[in-house]
């Protein structure tokens, strides 16, 4: 099964996820399992696409008939117009389902909308650093494995929208009606009108930098907190705090380099997971928080891992997607 996804929306549709999700198919149950192990750089992505499927089950509610019959013409004339060759391809029960989960989801309040696929979207692959000019002016600058999608309309009066997934630094424009811009994750929105930001967000965590002006951060559960240049603000499964760090390690990245401040090696082994999508797997747990000092190169694995070694404090195996790290 070879399949490489860019974003939720296209797992959900995925007939094999579906039949593994819902454990009724166990071929599909088996060959996703198979996938998920052998692709351990998108199984952020299916974590996603599962908790989605989740949120959705616990909303249910009965739906007459008629009304699912109509959601389902509705779609499929929406579908039809913004991409008839895509529709094709799909069938009509899966559409139909497609049809009773936006019934589902309009019924208990939830706001998929929010992450339609007809939202511009922009993003970069593993190893991959992107700057992207946003359509007031405003730059974007993604850092590896990230993607970020738009609202669909910047003119006017209305706000300026970005839902990030990864890690992104935003040098934002200030407009003459100082309509915001806003930066949705998970766990927050940064609210600002111009100003200079950095933003990581993955899983259940997400932190904040601010080089520059001043932003608001509006957290899921209705707190506010007011920033000021040189604040960095993370919230770890809903727990907020602010911290004093060397920013200059924070935006490493964006001049494709990793500076080691006493890093643990399995904070080190994350990043290198996160920015490249191997799996990196640490032998021996005595080195779980073995210091790491310096700055690396992080434009070429190879070269990253080859510094790693040259401290002689690991010994660093790599075969296809896995990398193993031991002992000297």
């Amino acid at each position: 099964m070879v399949k490489n996804f860019q974003n939720v929306e296209e797992i959900i549709a995925d007939e094999t996820f579906q039949g593994w999700f819902s454990r009724q198919n166990p071929i599909q149950v088996e060959n996703w399992e198979k996938w998920m192990e052998a692709n351990p750089g998108q199984l952020e992505l299916v974590k996603q696409a599962t908790q989605w499927m989740k949120e959705l089950k616990v909303n249910e509610a009965h739906i007459p008939e008629g009304q699912t019959a109509e959601a389902f013409e509705k779609l499929t004339q929406r579908l039809e117009e913004e991409g008839g060759s895509k529709l094709r391809f799909m069938t009509r029960r899966k559409w139909w389902l497609s049809a009773a989960a936006a019934v589902l989801l309009i019924a208990s309040g939830a706001i998929f909308l929010k992450t339609s696929t007809s939202h511009p979207s922009l993003g970069t692959q593993y190893g991959e650093i992107a700057t992207k000019q946003l359509p007031d002016g405003s730059t974007m600058m993604l850092n590896a494995n990230s993607t970020a999608k738009l609202s669909e309309s910047w003119e006017g009066d209305k706000d300026r929208e970005v839902w990030l997934n990864g890690e992104a630094f935003f040098h934002v424009k200030k407009m003459a009606n100082k309509k915001r811009f806003i930066v949705h994750t998970n766990e927050l929105d940064v609210i600002v009108t111009g100003t200079q930001f950095n933003v990581w967000t993955r899983d259940n965590k997400t932190s904040v930098l601010l080089t520059e002006g001043s932003v608001t951060i509006h957290t899921a559960d209705g707190r506010e907190t007011k920033m000021v240049p040189g604040d960095f603000v993370e919230i770890n499964n809903s727990s907020l705090e602010k911290k004093k760090v060397n920013q200059e390690c924070i935006l490493a990245w964006k001049e494709s380099k990793l500076i080691f401040d006493n890093t643990p090696m399995q904070e080190a082994a994350r990043i290198i997971h996160e920015h490249y999508g191997v799996n990196v797997i640490i032998t021996d747990r005595s080195l779980d928080m073995k210091p790491i000092n310096g700055i690396l190169p992080n434009d070429n694995l190879d070269v990253l891992l080859r510094s790693l070694e040259a401290t002689n404090d690991f010994r660093i195996t790599r075969k296809d997607n896995e990398i193993s790290i031991s002992k000297p």
